[in-house]
């Protein structure tokens, strides 16, 4: 059905003659090639957007006089690296008889990635520097390359372009022989899988017979009439064919910059669920060339206008609007800058490829529809075989149908370079974005302290049902199969299931604080004393003891004050005998509650009694055991590689209802979950300074009201990079992290779906995002969906300040999936129902 194309293919060459680092020469011009970085454009404001694209505009107005070739193309996320990379970063991982080990999850990891339709996007820009005099194309003839007389004519222009290109707004730099091949190869083969086994040799330099190469791996087929190409590899291995059609950017309407309803019209196509490939040449006409032509448009209509006056006709409305527009226009283009002035004459084809041509005409109807909604025509023209050889380096234009005249403003509105890029690339994977492209999104725990050397704290915040701990059970989960030491404080205790997984089972507790030893909750033992050895000189290890002492006494006194009736703890005498009760301790390990209600019962203040008969009263119940120990403790445990506290039963009090209203056992439980912090921070002082340690707790809203709360977080963030650990601190409110004075601290945060306005503005503020501009709209309509297929959306920020939506992923390890799937009434593998667990 297909035959061969009778022309190019007959030829079976490029237009390409040569190629020497990033300049490619073809018969007639050089040609300068660049890699322009992606630029972020989620979660930004409107002047940071504007400065983006106006920074964008300039440099193409920089480049006026030069044809430039603009290639938007996508790279497959480099699995095996990231994989080697992660590998690396793991010296010791847990493995467990019977299990996958190590290697295996991570080989799963790697095929899940390979399964997803996530690539990279990858921008180029060639610029044609100037046209090839008679002379040189003889001597390169004769020396099979360009000379270092023609080298030495295109340095200076070519100096002052690469400055050019480096510029903010453009930021290029010059491409590497090695990704101009890659590029070569992806543009030969559009639609293929991409290429992997480039050339062995270093050498820069490609001479003419060497570029056959490049060709011969790919066979073309078309009618002449026909709507798409079919592409044949002929590789080592089994032949793939794809059909690829080639689609022009045809009307569109007067483009608004930045366009805040929008994404830009070049980036919109990275909303489609499959690869779309950009080029775009196209002429730079300075203002002055610019305003010379519309110029001679305006005398066009003028004589036009004269023609009806004359004979007394009235002109058509259409001509006065043509008019009018063209003085606007040339008024801008005198009085505003460069980037205002310069235009843009080009062509703006688009390339869509599938394995069969029905799913190829498919995907065109997609694309044209969707960019119908963008008032923007997309035109399927005929002669497909030649625009498909327009997105090839070097190459000519086939046709100068759909040519569009723009200002370089427009252009620079399509942000070809707009791009996802968050996370770290370096540590497991958690998710993908799901903002205006998809990308494949890593986070390493430990990323902030070894590498960027700042705090581990890391908030984790969202309203009932956000998917907290989904989230914080995946990050664990990874971390500990990767050998960090893990400390989970789970009151509600969906997250013990952890400890139930067959590959973590033989290396994790749960521990039942409920059903704990008397007196492991003791304030002043919860406080870990500093390790001699963490300390290079004794005033250091000594400054450190008067912390941890200060601590205990700071902690000791919240929790009597919490302890004691609202009443009571109202009035200026508890505050005062409380504390002289407790400064009389010391500060000591070995004290306890039991040591403060003797001090107040002998205090010579007889308020003293009346509050040492309180805590008197609080300590015949049950739970209060763990605060009064009645017996020696038991020795210190945490030293599984995964430790999950839990509390089943804590009722915590709802935070509307004043504490006058509480109950006895909603009156308990803040100072046990206080307390249960400080145990789980216990495994941070407890093991080796540099050795990696991670520490979960959830319901920490609870901490910031106290003052022991907020020494704690400051503690913890203030430590974390020293004691090389990550933090999660999950909470349902981002005020209640805010309030406890830690913003400095926060390395990276994950947020929520936020549909109260006030607590979305806060999340904002935590995401340092601006607010006030829409933004808290997309925390409110974040996904909460659950169950085995649904996701759970967060808006990260990490290490590194990227911003986006972050979509968790779990469905390449169902395994921990139904763990972590905390809906209420599910359905067990069994057919059981499960019991109702606290929503996550």
């Amino acid at each position: 059905m297909f035959t061969r194309h009778p022309t190019e293919a007959a030829k079976g060459r490029l237009a390409l003659r040569n190629i020497d680092d990033h300049l490619c020469f073809t018969a007639d011009e050089v040609w300068a090639w660049y890699v322009l970085p992606t630029q972020l454009w989620a979660f930004r404001s409107d002047t940071q957007r504007g400065q983006l694209l106006h920074g964008f505009g300039d440099g193409l107005a920089w480049l006026a006089g030069h044809r430039l070739h603009l290639r938007v193309t996508s790279r497959p996320y480099p699995t095996g690296e990231w994989a080697k990379q992660l590998h690396g970063l793991t010296p010791a991982p847990l493995e467990t008889p019977g299990q996958p080990p190590w290697s295996e999850h991570l080989v799963e990891m790697q095929l899940h990635l390979r399964h997803q339709t996530m690539a990279e996007k990858e921008v180029y820009l060639g610029v044609r520097i100037k046209s090839r005099p008679p002379s040189h194309r003889m001597m390169s003839a004769i020396t099979r390359r360009p000379t270092d007389i023609e080298h030495a004519r295109v340095l200076p222009e070519l100096e002052r372009i690469t400055e050019t290109v480096a510029l903010p707004g453009l930021e290029g730099r010059p491409a590497t022989a090695r990704e101009l091949e890659w590029l070569l190869r992806r543009s030969i083969g559009l639609g293929m899988p991409s290429p992997t086994d480039l050339s062995p040799t270093p050498d820069p330099a490609w001479d003419r017979e060497d570029l056959a190469s490049f060709t011969d791996r790919v066979e073309y087929a078309a009618q002449p009439l026909g709507r798409t190409v079919k592409l044949t590899s002929r590789g080592a291995g089994s032949a793939v064919e794809r059909h690829v059609a080639v689609l022009s950017v045809g009307r569109l309407e007067e483009i608004e910059a930045p366009d805040p309803a929008h994404e830009p019209w070049l980036s919109h196509t990275d909303r489609l669920p499959f690869p779309v490939e950009w080029s775009a040449q196209f002429d730079v006409l300075s203002g002055v060339d610019a305003r010379r032509s519309i110029q001679h448009k305006l005398l066009v209509v003028r004589d036009m206008q004269r023609h009806y006056a004359e004979h007394d006709l009235d002109e058509p409305l259409a001509l006065d609007r043509q008019a009018r527009h063209a003085r606007e226009v040339e008024d801008q283009m005198t009085r505003g800058v460069d980037v205002a002035a310069a235009r843009i004459h080009g062509w703006f084809r688009v390339a869509v490829s599938a394995p069969t041509e029905q799913e190829c005409l498919e995907r065109v109807r997609k694309v044209t529809t969707s960019y119908r909604s963008r008032r923007v025509t997309i035109e399927h023209p005929k002669a497909q075989y030649g625009l498909l050889r327009e997105f090839i380096p070097g190459e000519p234009l086939a046709t100068t149908a759909y040519r569009r005249r723009l200002p370089a403003l427009y252009l620079a509105a399509g942000v070809p370079t707009a791009s996802s890029r968050l996370g770290d690339r370096r540590g497991p994977y958690v998710g993908y974005t799901a903002g205006a492209s998809r990308r494949a999104v890593m986070f390493d725990t430990h990323y902030a302290t070894e590498v960027k050397e700042t705090s581990g704290l890391v908030p984790v915040v969202g309203g009932l049902g956000a998917g907290k701990s989904v989230l914080l059970g995946q990050i664990v989960y990874e971390a500990v199969r990767r050998g960090i030491p893990s400390v989970v404080l789970d009151p509600s205790g969906p997250l013990a299931r952890l400890t139930e997984l067959p590959e973590l089972a033989p290396h994790s507790e749960h521990i039942d604080l409920t059903t704990a030893a008397s007196g492991t909750l003791n304030p002043f033992e919860v406080v870990a004393s500093p390790l001699r050895s963490a300390f290079t000189t004794e005033d250091a290890f000594t400054e450190a003891e008067v912390f941890a002492a200060q601590d205990r006494k700071l902690l000791a006194m919240d929790v009597v004050k919490m302890l004691l009736p609202a009443s009571v703890d109202a009035l200026p005498a508890t505050s005062l005998v409380v504390s002289d009760a407790v400064r009389t301790t010391g500060g000591s390990p070995h004290s306890s509650l039991w040591d403060v209600v003797k001090h107040l019962e002998n205090h010579h203040n007889p308020h003293g009694r009346v509050v040492a008969n309180y805590l008197r009263d609080m300590s015949e119940l049950p739970l209060s055991r763990l605060f009064f120990p009645s017996a020696q403790a038991t020795g210190e445990r945490l030293r599984a590689n995964l430790t999950v506290l839990t509390m089943p039963g804590l009722v915590l009090p709802p935070k509307s209802v004043p504490r006058d209203h509480w109950s006895t056992s909603e009156q308990l439980a803040v100072p046990l979950l206080h307390l249960a912090s400080w145990y789980a921070t216990r495994a941070v002082y407890g093991r080796q300074m540099q050795a990696r340690k991670l520490v979960a707790l959830d319901e920490t809203h609870f901490l910031g009201e106290w003052s022991a709360g907020r020494a704690l977080f400051t503690r913890l963030g203030r430590d974390s990079r020293k004691w090389n650990t990550c933090v999660l601190a999950a909470s349902q409110n981002p005020s209640d992290v805010l309030g406890m004075d830690v913003a400095n601290f926060m390395s990276a945060a994950f947020v929520g779906r936020l549909e109260d306005e006030e607590a979305a503005r806060d999340g904002l503020r935590m995401l340092r995002v601006p607010t006030g501009i829409g933004y808290e709209r997309a925390l409110a309509n974040l996904s909460s969906a659950r169950g085995q297929s649904a996701f759970r959306e967060f808006v990260m920020r990490d290490v590194d300040g990227n911003v986006d939506k972050l979509r968790v992923d779990l469905t390449g390890n169902p395994g921990l999936l139904e763990a972590l799937n905390t809906t209420a009434g599910r359905r067990t593998a069994n057919g059981s129902k499960s019991d109702g667990e606290a929503v996550a």
